[in-house]
């Protein structure tokens, strides 16, 4: 076994952390879902996250200004539009059509491509046992999303055109998905990832704002001020702290070992579900938890 560096080792704890504050929070959204929309949840978690981003940043640089490179601010910023924004949204628009069962396993396999790209423009080496952990550790999270979901619970009111989109749709946001992170990967080189992180908020947080301004137009319902307090409160932990560790992770130990971590999510996310959501869980999710866990191990351990 080869030993750890220590940037490695933090990175993985790091990449650990960003994965249970995504899966946590996605399950408070999931509970969420009939009281605001999927754009209200992206604005919210956006903004809230803003200053916290730059406190973050703010100290670990030790100065109240600082700034990145002018040639990494364009791969920072198109990073965060491309997987956050649109991969973001076309997931939910898919999941709409094809049900969980469907898309998360399409879109959850992203991190196979991440890899690839990596290999390709980035000059990452190919590692064999590495490539097994990545195929096993897609598998288990399959098992488990289709083990959750009923198939029978998938939207029927979509036709076969409709379906056909959305499985389209799905394999998009795999493409969004896995260009963000090597893009991401690419303009951090030489730049620390917590003003990477907050440049890459405030980018997605001013074209968010003539998208809400828009939205407005002619709409006649709200959350309430409950529902928007605890979107808030829970979108300092879904964008603010997460993509803090995710930016940290990424730059320790690359996008490929953290796509992958954080794939893993759902071998921590459906133990929570049966607790927090009654979903029910059989021996398939514990098979594929297991099977997830044995894949995260190769990724991370090289014999």
């Amino acid at each position: 076994m080869q030993p750890f560096p220590q940037s490695y080792a933090v990175g993985v704890i790091i990449a650990f952390l960003a994965m249970l504050f995504f899966g946590v929070t996605n399950i408070f959204y999931k509970r969420m879902s009939d009281d605001i929309s999927v754009m209200d949840i992206m604005y919210t978690r956006m903004w809230i996250s803003l200053p916290v981003a730059y406190i973050f940043a703010v100290a670990t640089s030790g100065s109240i200004s600082f700034t990145v490179p002018l040639h990494s601010l364009f791969p920072l910023i198109l990073s965060m539009v491309v997987g956050i924004m649109i991969g973001d949204g076309m997931y939910f628009y898919s999941q709409e059509r094809i049900g969980v069962a469907r898309a998360f396993p399409i879109a959850m396999s992203y991190p196979l491509l991440v890899y690839l790209l990596a290999a390709l423009f980035l000059g990452e080496p190919v590692i064999p046992q590495r490539v097994v952990g990545a195929f096993i550790v897609v598998s288990g999270v399959i098992m488990i999303a289709r083990a959750e979901q009923d198939e029978s619970r998938v939207n029927e009111r979509w036709n076969k055109s409709d379906l056909e989109r959305g499985v389209v749709v799905a394999f998009l946001v795999l493409v969004c998905w896995a260009t963000s992170d090597v893009v991401f990967q690419f303009g951090l080189i030489g730049v620390a990832p917590a003003e990477a992180n907050f440049y890459r908020i405030l980018a997605a947080s001013l074209i968010l704002v003539p998208v809400f301004l828009f939205s407005l137009k002619g709409r006649k319902t709200y959350p309430s001020r409950k529902t928007i307090g605890l979107a808030s409160l829970i979108g300092i932990v879904a964008l603010g702290f997460s993509l803090i560790a995710y930016s940290f992770a990424i730059k320790y130990i690359g996008a490929t070992v953290t796509s992958l971590i954080v794939a893993s999510g759902p071998m921590f996310t459906a133990p929570l579900s049966v607790v927090y959501l009654d979903e029910d869980v059989n021996r398939n999710v514990a098979f594929g938890t297991m099977l997830t866990i044995i894949g995260v191990l190769m990724v991370i351990v090289i014999f």
